[in-house]
């Protein structure tokens, strides 16, 4: 697999004709498999299992199982993100100071996936899944954002637990995570130096 970075904050290269022709909504990542464009890292993610997984057990073919996989996947995208983004992007773009009913958005997320691994040891189940692997991402993103996830021991058991069955996990993510560091303190240092 080539992998292939792009500078969307100088360079916009995601809003590049020949980029906008794979992904016509500019996000990243985008995966180009033999000429079949496909974005949306949840759908990339189930797509690649299924295609070259060995078996089915990160993504199930079983149906039950299978939706209580998307179900987890659409939560992290559809709830938990959106709420993330809602918080963090007006610090970083506008220059908006923390709102404290966002953050209790995130909260009131957190606490519902937390209450699922009361009853799991996954949060699609008994076994890892695309699910806690997206969640990674996730999970370790709030950090970067003053969020912490000390009140949440069953999250921190999980991604220890990930870590722990993926142990390439962290090295894989590094870079990426290095970069989503420098991308937030960027932006959001732009903003207190105008404002300065």
């Amino acid at each position: 697999m080539k992998l292939q970075t792009l500078d969307i904050d100088d360079k916009l290269e995601q809003m590049t004709e020949s980029y906008l022709k794979m992904n016509p909504a500019h996000t990243v990542p985008t995966l180009d498999d033999d000429g079949f464009y496909l974005w949306d890292s949840h759908a990339i993610m189930c797509y690649l299992v299924s295609k070259y997984g060995k078996d089915d057990r990160l993504y199930p073919k079983d149906l039950k199982k299978r939706a209580t996989v998307d179900s987890i996947l659409h939560f992290d995208n559809g709830s938990l993100w959106f709420n993330i983004t809602s918080y963090i992007h007006p610090q970083m773009y506008t220059g908006e100071a923390p709102s404290a009913e966002k953050r209790d958005a995130i909260t009131d997320n957190m606490k519902t996936l937390e209450r699922i691994l009361s009853e799991r040891t996954y949060l699609a189940g008994d076994h890892l899944t695309v699910a806690d692997i997206s969640m990674m991402t996730t999970f370790l993103f709030l950090p970067i954002i003053g969020y912490s996830l000390d009140p949440f021991p069953k999250i921190k058991a999980l991604i220890a637990r990930v870590k722990s069955d993926l142990p390439f996990f962290e090295e894989m993510d590094k870079k990426g995570h290095e970069d989503m560091i420098e991308h937030v303190e960027h932006h959001v240092n732009k903003h207190k130096h105008k404002s300065a």
